[in-house]
């Protein structure tokens, strides 16, 4: 101390790309919870209850926001593996973005004052969280590993999203719209594989829309090409996310090293599914038609074509099928779409009703459908 000034010095626990403070006069919200280590909020509670004698905002935004970090604190911890530190904070800040740091994270003065049932401020809180593991907890490797960061964080908060809302309609509006804004760039954006030089494209807002969205989008689709339609369980994906924190927690992790882990998790090489998802840009179109009749002993054949656009002779995808049939019963099957035109035939043990491709939003794609002709 000398005079007025008061120098400190602080030392971290492990290397850090950048850090930051949370400077001000702020009232604390503290969050203890036997699943998490400790969580304090700060907040400028003066501001706040000015404000809603003017506007109508959140009531209790302290407790609104720390309950969204402290669980997806919890969820995260639960699905990808033990956070790094043993305290975490999150500020709130007069911008409206938010970042994060070692332990501390960022959020814009807008998530706590803004009232919105549509699920996007559970998604922003989770995803500054969620780099706690991503981006601080395993570093991209390069520029060009970006995606491993910001993608999987974004993918992170929708996930919870999902998860502490029980609302799938919600988490699926999110993904149609990232959907949306990757397809009306497709032809002219970089791909994901070009990292932190897309933001010095001539239009830098694709760094968001191929980094952040179609980031989250790979995720996702990994996501659904594991997922066990028989019980809808999620494990063999989860299992992958945990194997690949725990073996690069608090490392640096490259595309290539993260290809490898998917691997060794589904058990077949995936150089097609990151070859045309991370370092392509092309989405595909799908158009499904099919007919059914009456088989022998009361069983019935589908048979099913689908017509690919818009991207590459040798594009694959396995895309899912929905099949709903007159006895009340659902299938999913899988049909790997090949070049213009794939077609297939399924024996069913009663007549189908409703024929549906891509559903969950599994394959980031526009669906269409026609008749059988």
């Amino acid at each position: 101390m000398e005079g007025a000034v008061t120098t400190t010095r602080w030392i971290t626990d492990r290397p850090a790309d950048q850090v930051c403070f949370s400077l001000g006069e702020f009232e604390e919200f503290k969050i203890t919870d036997p699943r998490i280590p400790p969580v304090t909020v700060h907040i400028n509670g003066a501001a706040h209850r000015a404000l809603s004698r003017f506007l109508f905002s959140q009531q209790d935004p302290e407790r609104d926001v720390g309950g969204d970090v402290a669980n997806s604190l919890a969820f995260f911890s639960r699905v990808f593996g033990p956070p790094l530190f043993d305290q975490y904070y999150a500020a709130e800040i007069p911008f409206g973005y938010g970042q994060a740091f070692p332990g501390l994270m960022y959020l814009s003065l807008t998530t706590f004052s803004t009232v919105n049932e549509t699920g996007r401020e559970e998604t922003f809180r989770a995803h500054e969280m969620a780099h706690q593991w991503w981006g601080i907890g395993v570093e991209p490797a390069g520029y060009r590993d970006v995606w491993l960061s910001e993608g999987f964080a974004e993918f992170s908060g929708l996930w919870y999203t999902q998860f502490i809302l029980h609302d799938n309609e919600k988490f699926f509006k999110q993904l149609r719209d990232r959907r949306d804004a990757i397809r009306a760039r497709r032809n002219d954006a970089a791909p994901i594989a070009l990292g932190g030089r897309v933001v010095e494209t001539d239009v830098p807002d694709d760094y968001s829309v191929m980094i952040y969205q179609k980031g989250a989008w790979v995720l996702h689709m990994l996501r659904n090409l594991m997922i066990d339609f028989r019980t809808m369980k999620e494990d063999a994906f989860t299992r992958m996310m945990q194997d690949f924190y725990r073996q690069y927690r608090g490392r640096r992790a490259s595309t290539a090293d993260f290809q490898k882990v998917v691997e060794r998790h589904i058990g077949l090489p995936m150089d097609w599914f990151f070859r045309e998802w991370v370092e392509g840009t092309a989405i595909p179109t799908y158009t499904l038609s099919w007919r059914a009749g009456a088989a022998q002993e009361g069983r019935y054949w589908l048979q099913l074509r689908v017509r690919q656009e818009d991207v590459p002779q040798d594009f694959e995808m396995p895309v899912p099928v929905r099949i709903a049939m007159a006895n009340g019963a659902e299938a999913f099957i899988r049909v790997t779409v090949r070049g213009p035109v794939t077609e297939g035939t399924f024996n069913l043990p009663a007549e189908p009703k409703e024929v549906e491709i891509n559903p969950l939003e599994s394959v980031l794609a526009q669906v269409k459908a026609e008749s059988w002709r």
